[in-house]
């Protein structure tokens, strides 16, 4: 069996069994799409197919087990994509790499990918954030916690919206691709509050 198809075996068992409020619902219609634009991108860009493709299985594999903030998410998400890794026969560097490139997908500042692997990931994952229903579902299902208002909730939003077409998107075609989707975002929720409404 090949690595790739060992570890999308694993992520696929753990979100076979997931009691998360987004779990199940991220392996049907977030990893996947991420995993197969990430193999179209990294093959266009020269990337390491199998290395991106295991990374976007893995990218957000917390999902399976913990709800967004829980104090154990992060490090269950690495130590287990580490040994699922591991398990698959991946070198010690590659894990490395492969880690790497999960830990800086989502390109908050000073935390931006430094391979064409990460920029292949992070590029799929904002892709897929700009091209389906990520925002009304996320927005429904997922609130920060850090947000009491509409308008915090607001800025927190055109934050996400913003990073994942200007910070995420790391290719041109792909940035051209997903423009129109990004407007129809902004002009949707961009910059106007409840009292600009009334």
């Amino acid at each position: 069996m090949e690595k790739r198809e060992i570890v999308l075996n694993e992520v696929s068992e753990l979100y076979a069994v997931a009691t998360t409020s987004m779990g199940k619902w991220m392996w049907r219609n977030h990893t996947q799409w991420v995993a197969n634009k990430a193999e179209e991108l990294a093959k266009k860009y020269k990337a390491d197919v199998e290395k991106v493709y295991c990374a976007a299985l893995l990218h957000d594999l917390g999902d399976s087990r913990y709800e967004r903030g829980h104090a154990d998410f992060d490090t269950w998400s690495w130590n287990t994509g580490k040994a699922i890794l591991k398990k698959a026969g991946f070198r010690k560097a590659e894990r490395d790499a492969i880690l790497e490139a999960i830990r800086t997908h989502s390109c908050h500042p000073g935390h931006l990918p430094a391979t064409i692997e990460g920029e292949v990931l992070a590029t799929a994952d904002g892709m897929w954030h700009l091209q389906t229903n990520f925002f009304p579902v996320i927005c429904y299902m997922n609130r920060p916690e850090n947000t009491h208002d509409y308008d915090e909730w607001q800025k927190w939003f055109n934050g996400k919206i913003e990073r994942d077409f200007n910070m995420k998107i790391f290719f041109d075609d792909e940035k051209e691709e997903v423009r129109e989707d990004y407007d129809a975002l902004m002009k949707v929720f961009g910059n106007v509050t409840l009292d600009d409404r009334t």
